[in-house]
């Protein structure tokens, strides 16, 4: 029997009667059941949705790999890694800001730093941290690399040629301070609030001398880069630099990539 027909039926029927009570009683279920089900689904999908926006949260403060691990652990493990650690900074940041607004400064600075995130990111290797003009980025740190060296060489390059470009379009002066050294930190999460993926070591330390140490609109090098790029690019010797509190070390200008082999300590 259709429930067209024992709608009708039912309406004619006292209000008493066994037969329509049941059919109420299981109307009422069928209801509740795809009331349920409704309800569940739309959870479900709220759920996936938070789930999605929290994982995108969490991946954009934290490097993927990173992410990952602290979701399926619960947290990420401290390790050594043997890497290539870049800084970057602007020469002359203080005057060249002269005459800007808040607002136009930050606006060309988050343009730079974008630009410099698709950078590192094309070449394999992970941003690290801003403070103020200064930029870092480690390769090798997350994902055993033997092409490191070669690739935060190749990111200290490419961003020389961006920030031509940025300064071609933005007309602007702006030139770069990149600094360059390889060695084995540890890698890790800091912080309760605001948890941060950082790298330890005095090789850290020993990087950012050499950016300091530097030329504005040149990679300067770690005698540790060389040796292990020194099939992949064309090289100035520097001899040996002193690096603030650190004792005199060597240090190369990267001119270029090069397709053959070359030795820049036979011209000392």
């Amino acid at each position: 029997m259709s429930s067209e027909t024992l709608s009708r039926r039912y309406c004619k029927a006292p209000a008493d009667d066994p037969a329509l009570l049941d059919y109420l009683r299981s109307l009422a279920t069928t209801q509740d059941d795809g009331v349920q089900k409704r309800l569940l689904k739309e959870l479900i999908r709220q759920y996936v949705a938070l789930e999605r926006r929290l994982d995108g949260l969490l991946k954009n403060t934290l490097p993927a790999e990173v992410a990952d691990e602290i979701k399926d652990r619960g947290r990420f493990a401290p390790r050594a890694c043997d890497c290539s650690i870049l800084f970057a900074d602007i020469a002359g940041f203080t005057r060249w800001t002269e005459g800007f607004s808040g607002e136009r400064l930050v606006e060309l600075l988050d343009c730079l730093f974008r630009e410099m995130d698709d950078l590192v990111l094309r070449f394999r290797g992970t941003k690290i941290k801003t403070i103020g003009d200064a930029y870092m980025a480690v390769f090798g740190a997350l994902q055993a690399d033997e092409e490191h060296p070669a690739l935060a060489v190749k990111t200290g390059l490419a961003m020389l040629e961006m920030v031509d470009a940025f300064n071609r379009s933005h007309i602007q002066t702006l030139r770069l301070r990149i600094g360059i050294h390889t060695g084995t930190v540890m890698a890790g999460v800091v912080g309760k609030e605001r948890m941060q993926f950082d790298i330890f070591g005095d090789h850290v330390n020993i990087a950012s001398r050499f950016e300091s140490a530097g030329v504005p609109g040149r990679v300067n090098i770690s005698h540790e880069t060389y040796l292990r790029a020194r099939d992949r690019f064309e090289f100035e010797a520097r001899g040996e630099i002193a690096l603030k509190h650190k004792a005199s070390m060597k240090a190369y200008f990267v001119l270029r990539e090069s397709h053959g082999t070359t030795d820049p300590e036979a011209r000392l």
